[in-house]
This record gives C-alpha cells, structure tokens and sequence, in this order.
C-alpha cells in the first residue's frame, strides 16, 4: 500500500518517519558541545573571574562617555564657531533688472501715433514676464526732442506732456506696475531746459560772452557739445546752451541758490506723488567751471564741463532730498545718474565714478556706465581695469540708451549680466536689433526730426510687428510701419522673437 502510495505521489504521513540509523545521536553531541551561557553561569563566572565584569563596566563606562564627550563637542562649535554674516538686504536697483523706454515711441493707446503712458501700462506683461525687467526708467516726460510733438505753451518740471497722458494716467501706471511687484523711475534733465520753460527766465540762466572771447570767458565757454556757436537768446540776450544755438534749449545756472532750491522741489514733487526714483539726464554736464584749453569739444576731454566738483555737488544736494523723502515715507527710493553723450569713447578711467560721491556725503544711488555701448570698444578686462572695485555694484550696465544707438552683440550683452552691477535692458535692444542712423519715419514718432547729438535710432518706435498693429491701432499706422520698416532696415520684431520662441 506504502509503494503504491509513493508511486502515485501522494506524501508519506509523517508519523511513520524515523531516524537513520546513527545520525540523531550525532546531532545532540554537536548541541552539547556549544552550550549557551546561562545566566548563573554568567553569575559563576563574574565570582570566579571579576575582570570580565570589570571589563564589561569599562566598556559601557566608555561608550557613555564618549557619547557625552561628542554631545558636548558640538554644543561649543556651535557656540564658538563664527556665525555666517546676515544675508544682505538689496535695494531694487540692485537685486532687479531695469528696463529703460522713451513712452512716447513705445506704444500708443489712442491712435495719434504717438505712445503713452496708458500704452506702456497695457505692455506690463511684455516687460515683466517676457523681458524679466523688475523696474522701468521713463526718458523725460516733457523732452527737449522732438519739437513736432503738441506744443506746451508753459513748460515745468512738475508736469507731463500732453500726448503722454495726464497725471491721473501716470498714478494708473504707478499702481499698475505696483501690482505686479515693480517699481518705476522717471527722468529729470536740470541740465537744459526749452526756451518755453518756466525757468528759461534770465534770473536763472548763465549769460554768454561774446563769440570773440572763446579762451577768455570765464562765466562759460564759447565752444559746445553740438560743435557751433554756444549761445542762445532769451529776451533778447545771450545765454550758454550745451547743445549751442538752434537748439531751442538753454542751460540752467545749477550754482544758484534759487534755482536749486526749484530743482530740489521738482524732485520732491515727483517723490510725493509715488514714483520710485528720479534718474537725471545729463549728469555730465550739470555745472562747467572754469575754462578749458582748447574751442572745440572734440580737441581734448572738457575737464571745465564734464564731471566737476560742481556737477558732484549739485548729485550730493539731491542724494540729500531724496534720503529726506525715503526717510519720511518708509520707502526705498533711488537716484540715478546718466551723464549723457559726453562724446568720448571708453576711457582708461570710468570717469562716472565721480558721481556716485564721496562714502562721507554720497551722490547718485547708481551710475549708467556706457562702457559697453556701440563702438566703445571695451572688453571685460578693460572695464574691470577702468573701475574701482568698491564702485562696480553701483554702476549699471547697458549696450543702449537715449544717447548710445542699439546694436547686436551678445559678448557686450551677456557682459552687463554677468559683471558686478545693475543690468539696464534699452527698450528694443533685447531683440538685438541694430536699426539704420538715416532719417526717421516721418509720420511716426519722431517724426522725421533728428536729436540735436544723438544717434536718431535710439528714439524709433518699437518693433512690435512689420504691421504697426502692436505699437498703434490708428489706420494709418500699416502705411507708417511699412515705410518705417523699409526706411531703417528693421528686421527684428517682438513678433518674430515670440513665435521663435514658442516653436523651440
């Protein structure tokens, strides 16, 4: 029955199951020779032999000293060790990048082809997420150039243009870009003012020698930036003019008390009414001294014009106004300085450093460095050669502004984002565009003028698209961007970089 059992696979019942013969008897002299310790063979064996008691004593007396040794160890280097400095807190300026528009050639909300301020704020996507910017720098609200804009019969430094919008549009901007976490910096030029300015007044203005007295005057000099006669009539007298007669512009005597005491005020105003900071055009120019050896400004660097200690102290009295305010508001507010087209290529010394001021009594918050603008010829290390160290965070970098024509150059790009410092985008220059200096569109802003010095293609309007549907909805504005666009040898649209873009 057992083999049939086996045969058919079924399992032999356990209880039938035995030893071999031998191998049991086996298996208990193995248990027997490895018995285990007991615990009164343990007690036995501390009586017989105590230093194995001593030694098990030892080991944990060892171990929790060693643990408490460790514990302690690190509480005094946590203690003693030096602590990390605290993490800085940054300005705007300086953990942000800036994006730099002129609004009236940006985009136009109303259909006169002309852009303004409700324009710029319906482009507050573009700039924030397309461009990264983090805060904007409008050009001047009331510009010298172009004189074909709608004339202003009363010129102020407390007002807006008329074709940009009123005030109420500008504080609409203001908390438009508030929203979204930005902040917004307006330029002031106290350097020139329009014959049609409130201050365009003699009282206020620097009186001209005569033509035959170039070398000898000592109130200003007879040569100026644009290169002719520096003169400009105002009543019938003659008062110096940077950009020289013709202009429609004439300078301010920043060495009055009284006409400081206006300028200061044209920054409070502006301070009080929300805005984030004032940048002023022309630094450079602000205060001339003394008399230069030389009749033409391209003969020698115009020490008595550019970058005086005038110039440096008139920065230092509105650096003081604009602490005042902050101060008064609880709120960041920045003084920006930009010196302008002085004319000069990269120097071996970056000659803007003066209007950042003294660590004592400071000037400028930020300084525009044109170090990598068009033909500056300028490499990395010649810019770190021509900077101080401790002035290079408070520069901030472009490849364009309102006096340095866009180009395309990625070197001079990546440069301003990489170096120590603040990166300025120019509005238009981060398509890499680099527009024809010929005549600009004549039924566009600017239309058809030229800048008294500057090269004409930083104030052309931006290239939305080859149709002009993104900078105005007028009907005439296909017309005007067709011949723009074939004018200038424009190519590069924000158009055409979106949808590159969006196809990668």
């Amino acid at each position: 029955m057992g083999d049939q059992a086996l045969g058919r696979g079924d399992l032999m019942n356990t209880e039938e199951m035995t030893y071999i013969d031998g191998v049991k008897g086996d298996m208990r002299k193995v248990e027997d020779e490895y018995p285990l310790l007991t615990k009164e063979d343990l007690l036995r064996l501390d009586a017989e032999e105590p230093i194995w008691r001593r030694v098990r004593i030892a080991l944990i007396v060892l171990f929790w000293a060693v643990w408490i040794c460790l514990i302690v160890a690190s509480i005094l280097y946590i203690v003693f060790t030096p602590k990390c400095p605290p993490r800085p807190v940054q300005s705007f300026w300086q953990s942000k990048v800036g994006y730099w528009v002129n609004p009236f050639s940006f985009k136009d909300s109303n259909g006169d082809l002309v852009g303004d301020l409700k324009g710029l704020l319906s482009a507050g996507d573009y700039i924030q997420k397309s461009v990264g910017a983090g805060f904007v720098i409008l050009t001047a609200m009331s510009p010298l150039y172009p004189k074909k804009l709608a004339a202003v019969a009363n010129v102020s430094f407390e007002d807006i243009h008329p074709s940009l919008g009123t005030m109420d549009d500008l504080g609409a901007l203001l908390r438009g870009f508030k929203k979204r976490g930005m902040q917004t910096v307006i330029s002031l030029n106290f350097n020139s003012v329009p014959l049609s300015h409130e201050l365009a007044h003699p009282a206020y203005l620097i009186p001209a020698g005569s033509v035959a007295k170039v070398r000898f005057d000592t109130a200003c000099l007879q040569f100026c930036r644009a290169g002719n006669d520096s003169a400009e009539l105002v009543g019938g007298k003659r008062f110096y003019s940077t950009y020289g007669m013709g202009s429609g512009v004439v300078d301010l005597n920043l060495k009055s008390p009284e006409v400081m005491e206006k300028v200061k005020g044209a920054v409070r105003f502006w301070l009080h009414r929300g805005v984030d900071g004032i940048l002023l055009s022309d630094a450079a120019f602000f205060v001339e001294e003394g008399s230069c050896g030389t009749s033409a400004w391209m003969d020698e660097f115009p020490t008595c014009k550019l970058y005086t200690n005038g110039t440096v102290s008139v920065m230092q009295e509105l650096r003081k106004v604009v602490d005042e305010v902050s101060s008064e508001t609880s709120r960041q507010r920045v003084l920006i300085a930009d010196p302008g087209n002085t004319g000069y290529g990269a120097s071996k010394s970056e000659d803007a450093e003066k209007l950042l001021g003294t660590e004592e009594v400071p000037g400028a918050h930020l300084v525009i460095s044109q170090q990598f603008a068009f033909n500056r010829g300028v490499s990395v290390k010649s810019y770190l050669d021509s900077t101080n160290a401790s002035a290079r965070s408070k520069m901030a970098l472009v490849v364009a502004s309102p006096s340095d024509k866009p180009y395309t150059s990625v070197y001079s790009t990546a440069s301003t984002f990489l170096l120590q410092g603040t990166p300025v985008i120019y509005a238009g220059s981060e398509l890499g565009w680099s527009p024809l200096s010929t005549l600009p569109p004549p039924m566009l802003y600017p239309f058809g003028e030229r800048p008294i010095v500057d090269d004409v293609s930083s104030h052309l309007p931006m290239p939305w698209d080859s149709h002009g549907v993104g900078f105005s909805d007028s009907e005439k504005v296909g017309t005007a961007y067709a011949a723009y666009f074939a004018g200038l040898g424009v190519v590069e649209t924000v158009e055409v970089i979106v949808c590159s873009r969006a196809c990668v």
